[in-house]
């Protein structure tokens, strides 16, 4: 399976590509909530980041607040002197001549157009002065009308649905005043956030396309032809209106679709001025009013700012009053400034580069880490890019689909790959593993390259650990071969298991000996290597013991004795051995070292000895008994060897100083005092003591025989 997935995988790789694209075209998914979420919070961040903008001088926002209702701040004399605020202490609705000042004070004002951001659908007192005003003002003044979606109970079977249009009331729409009507609809996302804006549409339209009331087919086909043959009731929106009354002209923002608001800020870009300070002179004369010129020339806005009229609308800059949403659309009609969606053949090209480049970065580029690495600075690229077409361009280009088609297929692809590679890197290191130890197999997988550069050879420190079992060449002489190989497997898997626990590398077995070394193929610090040496060589004794235990009750197995020796130093390191049969290994002085030192473990009746590198490395985490220099042949200088007692979670014993004491008078010459000492140690060691009864022989001796020129305290070893 895993030779088919690595043959085909850059196939696999390419159709998943492909099959993510052909999901990315599918409404199913381009409409699915969190896909439209995603989508308008990229549009969100696109907004934001490119920064709020100044609002349009020439829109002024005139606003009912939650003061216009209670009149508190108005004095009594204030209100009493105006007719129109006495009018607004009313119960709402307002008498409509309310609105009629409204409109007559600003046009006083000079103001070019004015735009209700109401519908005035129900019939009150003082629509007939408002009509007059409405009428009076036609090229000047614009109002709302809204449409929303109504079932039809006459046909309730079928579920019809037809959208019910709300306009002015009879009375206030005379005959010449048809034109001052425009929708104040807002259109949402399916997250309920409002981007876009349709200027114009039609009763037809609006119908067909709600989708939370399905038409019927045959009333369906009806309003398509209907729209095909132009015969339907056109819309067009309240700031369009507003826009063609303040230039003078028709006024054309696009088709009859969709277009993305160019807004310039949050809420408070438009500050509202409050309706009733327009009827107290006092402040009418002062700023903001500044008697009328915060109006003159200019655009105003009336409408409900008070939280009791619910019109509140959240937007890519957070919520935002109705009045104001209007003031922004208006703006950018104004500026000229409206956003532009890209074509759907655009669209198409643009995800169809972002899956070709994602597969590009998947399959071309072989590390790991380049490939994330330039996966996101794609991501990132596209974002700006992004960005720059939306602020400098006003441009909003798709961002779910490519970036759906770019990470999905090479993240996929990464992801695959990895475990392709994780599987293959397990399957070649359990073979491996049958025929080279597990830190040259795991060399080989991670480190190919400084692994073929210690192929042809290299010198590092390395700790090398030697193990062999005392008298076994008289074993096989007279022991049942096939009962001693089961033994020795038995020790093999505890002693080996031991090296492999503490990160060593099992070199090679030599007949029964067990050669291991720390650092050869890869180092976690001289001092960590020399320590997880001398750790495995107490672990072996320790392991020893408890095979040795076992075996009592097994009579077909004889009981095991083993000398140790570790050696740090610097070897060579490399691949050696005939073509048809290599073999990684080390070797040097280091190597024949502490092999030397397993072999004077049965000279100096011990079971481990410690070279002196490697003790002055791991002093801090054993205790040591100093053996004493030795003279091994071939060598120039001796060598100081320890025995490693245990390590410092168990305290040295009490006799230990005294012996040290002893060793250290012995190698002053003061031989009289170095036996009395060593007896002393001997005598707390309890029993007989193999090392203190070697320094007191040598210290008659020499006493007796006197001391050669050359004496250095060492002992010679005659055998390497």
């Amino acid at each position: 399976m895993v030779n088919f997935l690595n043959r085909y995988s850059k196939w696999i790789i390419v159709f998943i590509g492909f099959l993510v694209f052909g999901l990315s075209q599918t409404s199913w998914l381009t409409n699915a909530p969190d896909w439209q979420l995603g989508e308008g919070a990229l549009i969100d961040r696109r907004y934001t980041l490119r920064g709020e903008r100044l609002g349009n001088p020439n829109i002024a926002l005139v606003g009912l607040e939650t003061s216009s209702f209670q009149l508190d701040a108005l004095s009594t004399n204030e209100i009493a002197a105006s007719p129109t605020l006495q009018l607004m202490q009313q119960p709402w609705p307002w008498d409509r001549r309310v609105y009629a000042a409204v409109l007559d004070k600003l046009m006083d004002a000079g103001a070019k157009v004015v735009m209700f951001d109401f519908v005035f659908a129900s019939q009150t007192d003082g629509d007939d002065e408002f009509a007059k005003e409405l009428l009076k003002y036609k090229d000047h003044v614009v109002v709302g009308e809204l449409f929303a979606p109504e079932e039809n109970e006459a046909n309730s079977q079928e579920n019809a649905a037809t959208i019910k249009l709300t306009g002015p009331n009879d009375r206030l729409l005379l005959p010449g005043t048809e034109s001052i009507v425009g929708m104040v609809n807002q259109w949402t996302d399916s997250d309920q956030t409002v981007r876009r804006v349709k200027y114009r549409t039609s009763l037809e339209r609006e119908t067909l396309e709600q989708s939370d009331f399905p038409v019927p087919p045959i009333e369906a086909k009806e309003l398509q032809n209907m729209i095909a043959t132009g015969d339907v009731t056109k819309m067009t929106h309240i700031s369009v209106l507003a826009a063609e009354k303040y230039l003078r002209r028709d006024y054309s923002p696009g088709d009859e679709g969709f277009h993305y608001i160019d807004f310039q800020g949050p809420k408070g870009t438009y500050q509202p001025l409050q309706v009733e300070n327009m009827f107290v002179d006092e402040l009418w004369k002062a700023p903001p009013f500044s008697g009328g010129l915060a109006f003159s020339n200019k655009v105003v806005i009336v409408g409900p700012i008070a939280e009791i009229f619910h019109d509140v609308h959240t937007t890519p800059f957070g919520a935002m009053p109705g009045p104001e949403l209007q003031a922004q659309i208006l703006a950018a009609l104004l500026d000229r400034s409206w956003l532009s969606g890209t074509s759907s053949t655009m669209n198409l090209v643009i995800t169809l580069l972002m899956l070709w480049l994602g597969l590009e970065i998947c399959l071309r580029i072989k590390n790991a880490i380049l490939k994330f690495v330039l996966l996101v600075v794609a991501v990132f690229a596209f974002f700006i890019g992004c960005q720059v077409a939306f602020s400098y361009y006003l441009l909003v280009l798709p961002m779910m689909q490519p970036l759906f088609c770019l990470v999905v297929p090479a993240a996929f692809g990464i992801a695959f790959q990895f475990v392709l590679e994780q599987l293959e890197r397990l399957r070649t290191r359990s073979l491996l593993e049958r025929y080279v130890s597990k830190n040259v197999a795991k060399a080989i997988l991670e480190d190919q390259r400084s692994f073929i550069e210690s192929l042809n050879g290299r010198k590092q420190s390395v700790t090398v650990l030697f193990s062999d079992i005392r008298g076994f060449t008289s074993m096989t002489e007279s022991t049942d071969a096939g009962k001693l190989v089961a033994q020795l497997n038995e020790y093999f898997l505890e002693m080996v298991g031991v090296v492999l626990k503490e990160s060593g590398t099992l070199q090679k077995f030599i007949g029964d000996a067990i050669m291991s070394a720390w650092g050869d193929t890869h180092s976690e610090g001289l001092g960590e290597d020399a320590r997880r040496a001398v750790s495995a060589a107490l672990q072996m004794r320790a392991a020893l013991v408890r095979l040795n235990e076992k075996w009592i009750t097994q009579p077909d197995r004889i009981k095991l004795k083993i000398g140790i020796g570790v050696n740090h130093g610097d070897i060579i390191v490399g691949n050696i051995g005939h073509p048809q049969r290599m073999e990684f290994t080390v070797l040097g002085d280091g190597v024949n070292l502490a092999a030397r030192l397993e072999s004077a473990t049965k000279q100096f009746h011990t079971d481990i000895l410690i070279g002196e590198e490697t003790e002055k490395l791991t002093r801090e985490f054993f205790v040591y008994r100093n053996v004493g220099a030795i003279a091994f042949k071939g060598k120039t200088k001796p060598i100081e060897t320890f025995v490693v007692l245990s390590d410092l979670t168990v305290p040295a014993p009490a006799w230990l100083a005294k012996y040290h004491e002893g060793v250290r008078l012995y190698r002053a010459k003061k031989f009289g005092e170095a036996v009395k000492i060593l007896h002393e140690a001997k005598r707390e060691i309890g029993g007989e003591d193999f090392l203190c009864d070697m320094y007191i022989e040598q210290c008659e001796n020499l006493f007796q025989q006197g001391l050669k020129s050359e004496w250095d305290g060492s002992f010679a070893l005659s055998e390497k």
